[in-house]
């Protein structure tokens, strides 16, 4: 008797143990499943707690993906804003949270590329031109790189229309979204014209 009850009480433990453990298992899915869906839509509520979260979860992939995710959400909002070295911050820190993340290292060029570019500096220009070459190879089929390469060969002077009008089209024969493809499109008929003109001047 006294083995059949403490065969019972065996397999109770057993399957107490065992509802423990997917209890912890559901919780833990459910927080990752909400950090990662408050990185899309509030990702400043998320990152006010990424310290603490780094702290109490440092090894948990799923919360440091949703931190990568909200930095690089924040980093898009600044660059929409031309606030673009803020914007590099924001990638530079979803970098440090993942640092094979394709989005944050082609974001974090395009933003020092164009925050150069903005500043005006001939060499800095160059340097940017360099990096919207590298940020090009990460995403070869989008058009954005190409089209910021021909916005910094006008601010180097408007003269050398070959590699502008060249960069347009480059841009305009990849993948951009339908607001970017009207602005691309709008400054590519714009630079024509330019060189239509200065053409005639010289003839």
């Amino acid at each position: 008797m006294a083995l059949v009850k403490g065969g019972v009480a065996l397999i109770k433990l057993f399957f107490r143990s065992i509802m423990i453990i997917a209890l912890s298992v559901l919780l833990f899915d459910c927080a990752g499943n909400s950090y990662k869906k408050m990185s899309i839509e509030n990702p400043e509520k998320l990152l006010s707690i990424q310290d603490s979260l780094i702290l109490a979860r440092g090894n948990d992939n799923g919360v440091l993906a949703a931190l990568a995710i909200a930095n690089n959400s924040l980093a898009e909002k600044f660059m929409e804003q031309g606030d673009y070295n803020l914007a590099a911050t924001y990638f530079s820190k979803a970098l440090t949270l993942n640092e094979t993340n394709t989005e944050s290292k082609y974001g974090l060029l395009l933003a020092e590329g164009r925050a150069m570019v903005k500043k005006g500096n001939k060499n800095g220009i160059w340097d940017a031109i360099e990096k919207y070459s590298k940020a090009s190879s990460l995403y070869p089929n989008s058009g954005e790189p190409f089209y910021l390469t021909a916005i910094a060969y006008t601010k180097l002077g408007d003269t050398d229309f070959d590699l502008i009008l060249e960069s347009y089209e480059k841009s305009i024969s990849l993948e951009l979204d339908d607001q970017l493809r009207a602005e691309v499109l709008k400054k590519y008929e714009h630079a024509k014209k330019r060189k239509t003109k200065l053409d005639s001047f010289w003839k």
